[in-house]
């Protein structure tokens, strides 16, 4: 079962594999930098589908690691249709990139994410912060979403809102 803290094993061997030592990422502060976090978060605040299909690609690198809280992809071409996919109960999706910290050669992005779904008058946010490492060629190779969908998407289901009550009543 997918698991979005579960320290399992394709995790452990993703952070070896794109252990940011094992990778040149451009200096603290460059010009370079600044281009490659741009790249990102462009492609996040323009959340259309034509602007996934077209940027994805150049953004993130053929073998990646990403998990967030519902799936987990290896590849590029796995996660590109699970994210256009997404699109299609929503009317609109925007996001904010509030704070980027870097640590050590990964950047950590804490982000608001506002979705309008189909019917729906009214944007409904949450927020998340996202983990990202990058391979030398400036291309996300490591993407690990913190983000809780329980208000946003969970509750919105018959049977798991109750279920959502019902464990909250009790803690």
């Amino acid at each position: 079962m997918h698991s979005q803290t579960n320290l399992d094993s394709t995790y452990k061997n993703a952070l070896e594999w794109t252990d940011p030592s094992q990778h040149t990422i451009p200096e603290v502060g460059s010009e370079q930098e600044r281009l490659m976090l741009k790249r990102v978060e462009d492609l996040y605040t323009n959340y259309t589908y034509e602007n996934l299909q077209n940027s994805f690609p150049k953004v993130y690198a053929e073998t990646i690691y990403f998990r967030d809280a519902f799936k987990q992809y290896n590849r590029l071409d796995e996660l590109l249709p699970y994210m256009l996919k997404g699109l299609q109960a929503v009317s609109g999706v925007q996001f904010a990139f509030n704070h980027v910290m870097r640590s050590k050669g990964e950047f950590f992005i804490e982000w608001t994410m506002s979705i309008q779904f189909k019917g729906k008058d009214e944007y409904e946010s949450s927020m998340g912060m996202s983990r990202f490492r990058f391979n030398s060629d400036g291309q996300v190779i490591f993407h690990q979403d913190y983000w809780d969908p329980t208000t946003l998407i969970y509750k919105k289901i018959p049977i798991a809102k109750q279920l959502i009550r019902f464990v909250q009543k009790r803690i």
